[in-house]
């Protein structure tokens, strides 16, 4: 049977982040470093996003955005106005410094909510609310995090997702913390499976969900505040990330308006597309050979399909097969992934790109098609 390709790029995907999620579980809490073979971490610039080039940038801070203390009636030297600033003036505050990121994250809400139109979520995102997903939301007393909130692409062309979420200690002032990982690889999983089970059931016309790129806003004790986002790709988890910041400063009210800008981010790059990303769509000719190309590798392995079928041949047969792969997405959801056989690992065969597989399997059928009426006539006279 011919799989689709998506299919088979979701088993892989899948099978490997929950590897690494099981993993990541195992782990003491602490911090990550670069010696993980699964993990390559790369620092990030907390005012521009700026971060190695070598990563696809799928989030980047919105400089133009609303959402700003200068758009609010709010003062953030006002005890009355700012949580934070109350905190900070406290005279317990050496007893309550190390939950100051309770404060801090109220006053960034407050900061928000009081800004134009920040009664809601931007038109480009959708809140994910704790019902629809809870296992999203669970906490973790090992590693110590709660999530606060979550929001996902809404525009049904991306699937970008955010997390807001709190930590327990801060164990690295630079690096990011095993928990922090856990949220991010937790969420990907999360809407891989989601777009299996969307996809196959009721959006099969439509263009699938490739990359689920996540990016989380993490407070720390201390008043501390870090940014990273992260996707996987070719087998490792890619992330940037900030360090632990220090709100409790003099630039106290700068940073806040540039962690309100990461509030709703500009979502970049295309998640529908596999990684690397195509780089024939300028030229039509390489389209057309890159085409002609996968054709080839597509009827070759048909050929020794139907090879041990009967030679009339039936397109109605070959209708199922297509839908039966797509079916399989159900069927899987079903099974625990630890308790799968071994799969498949990465080639380094190239990747075909879905418009193209998309006319391939279109011919394909016509040809089957008319066989199979070929067929029928044969057997008439």
């Amino acid at each position: 049977m011919c799989r689709p390709l998506y299919i088979w790029l979701f088993k892989q995907k899948e099978h490997r982040l929950q590897k690494l999620y099981n993993e990541l579980c195992d782990m003491e809490p602490g911090y990550i470093t670069n010696q993980f073979a699964d993990i390559d971490i790369h620092p990030m610039d907390f005012w521009t996003g700026e971060t190695d080039p070598s990563l696809i940038q799928f989030f980047a801070p919105d400089t133009d955005t609303i959402f700003k203390i200068a758009n609010t009636p709010l003062d953030p030297e006002d005890p009355l106005d700012d949580p934070f600033t109350r905190a900070r003036d406290s005279k317990y505050q050496v007893f309550v410094r190390q939950e100051m990121h309770h404060s801090l994250h109220m006053a960034f809400s407050k900061y928000l909510r009081k800004s134009p139109g920040g009664s809601k979520s931007p038109d480009l995102w959708s809140l994910v609310s704790m019902r629809d997903g809870e296992s999203l939301f669970n906490s973790n007393d090992r590693h110590g995090f709660t999530i606060e909130n979550g929001a996902k692409s809404a525009d049904g062309m991306t699937s970008h997702q955010l997390v807001v979420m709190k930590s327990q200690s801060c164990y690295h002032e630079i690096l990011p913390s095993v928990g922090e990982l856990l949220v991010l690889v937790r969420w990907m999983l999360s809407g891989i499976k989601n777009q299996k089970r969307q996809f196959s059931r009721y959006h099969r016309h439509e263009r699938p969900q490739l990359e689920f790129p996540t990016m989380i806003m993490s407070f720390l004790p201390n008043a501390r505040v870090r940014v990273l986002h992260g996707y996987f790709d070719g087998g490792q988890l890619k992330v940037a990330y900030t360090q632990a910041l220090n709100f409790d400063a003099e630039d106290y009210t700068e940073k806040m308006d540039v962690l309100l800008q990461w509030a709703w981010p500009l979502a970049e790059g295309h998640t529908s597309k596999p990684i690397p990303l195509p780089t024939i769509e300028d030229d039509e000719e390489d389209e057309w050979d890159e085409w002609e190309k996968w054709e080839l590798r597509y009827r070759e392995d048909r050929e020794e399909e139907w090879s041990d079928t009967d030679d009339g041949g039936d397109s109605t047969g070959a209708d199922q097969d297509l839908s039966d792969c797509e079916s399989e997405v159900d069927e899987e959801d079903e099974i625990d992934v630890e308790t799968k056989g071994p799969i498949e690992e990465w080639s380094d065969q190239p990747v075909m790109s879905t418009d193209i597989r998309i006319k391939i399997i279109k011919r394909l059928d016509e040809k089957l098609k008319s066989l199979g009426k070929l067929g029928e006539l044969r057997e008439l006279t």
